[in-house]
């Protein structure tokens, strides 16, 4: 299989390593390709610059778009998920047999704690997940062999801001309502985008998260806890968001098993929990 990774930034580097141990040809597309694993083969390209993107592969069976904005502000993510898409999509030289989109749960507006699925409705309320959303519609009409993926809260090495917030101790959370958080491991992602190539016939929708949804504070807390340091400070109002609960159910029938099903497995990999004790 010859794919092409629009974007191969860090989970693209995870993935783009997985599909080279299977024998698979792997295109790297990036402003800076001198990030890239050894194997990659390089296109040095700019998704907002067209006149960069005429020399893409000739021949791919697969393309992977999972760029990321410059900042987190709406230019710039309409600029590269919306400009940025047309750009790539406009300079293929054939349409690949399955292209995987990487979205986001931001699509979900969901805010009263209840559990989101492939069959809910997207109703984003924030600039990103309405985006995002946008962008999914936009693919959709450009291709009938979409497969979008919907990825949670991304966390792993160099994505550890909840482990330095509870390492901070005593901190002030959300306890009561609970605020459910969903979150997957980096390397869970790459994995799930690697099946999602490789399985017959994906459904054209998954949400990729870990198996367990689970309020904010009982993450942090249990940060705090192993790192040594003070509990985080419970904080009720009963006005407050409780988030959503994203179910995987559809990502696991398909046969995909997470490396790290909860924050627990994950973070305590992060942490080299097993080492200490």
């Amino acid at each position: 299989m010859r794919v092409l990774i629009a974007g191969c930034g860090d989970v693209g580097n995870v993935l783009a390593a997985l599909l080279l141990q299977d024998g698979h040809v792997v295109y790297g597309l990036k402003r800076d390709t001198s990030t890239l694993p050894e194997g990659v083969q390089a296109v040095q390209a700019d998704l907002l610059c067209p006149d960069t993107l005429t020399n893409l592969p000739i021949e791919i069976d697969s393309l992977v778009f999972m760029p990321t904005p410059a900042v987190r502000d709406q230019a710039a993510y309409e600029a590269i998920f919306i400009q940025g898409w047309k750009n790539v999509w406009a300079s293929l030289k054939q349409a690949p047999t399955r292209t995987l989109l990487v979205s986001s749960t931001a699509v979900f507006g969901e805010s009263g704690g209840c559990i989101v699925n492939e069959e809910t409705k997207p109703d984003p309320t924030s600039f990103n997940g309405k985006v995002l959303l946008h962008m999914e519609q936009l693919a959709s009409r450009c291709t009938e062999n979409l497969v979008v993926v919907r990825v949670s809260g991304i966390y792993g090495p160099g994505r550890e801001s909840l482990i330095r917030l509870a390492a901070s101790g005593g901190i002030e959370i959300q306890q009561f309502p609970p605020y459910f958080t969903n979150r997957i491991h980096r390397d869970d992602v790459a994995a799930v985008l690697k099946h999602l190539l490789e399985i017959d016939e994906p459904k054209a929708l998954y949400l990729a998260t870990d198996d367990q949804p689970v309020p904010r504070y009982e993450v942090v807390e249990w940060l705090a806890n192993v790192q040594g340091r003070l509990a985080p400070i419970g904080l009720t109002d009963e006005h407050a968001s409780a988030g959503k609960r994203v179910n995987n159910q559809r990502l696991r029938d398909s046969g995909f098993i997470m490396s790290y099903p909860n924050y627990r497995v994950g973070y305590g990999a992060i942490l080299k929990l097993e080492e200490k004790t």
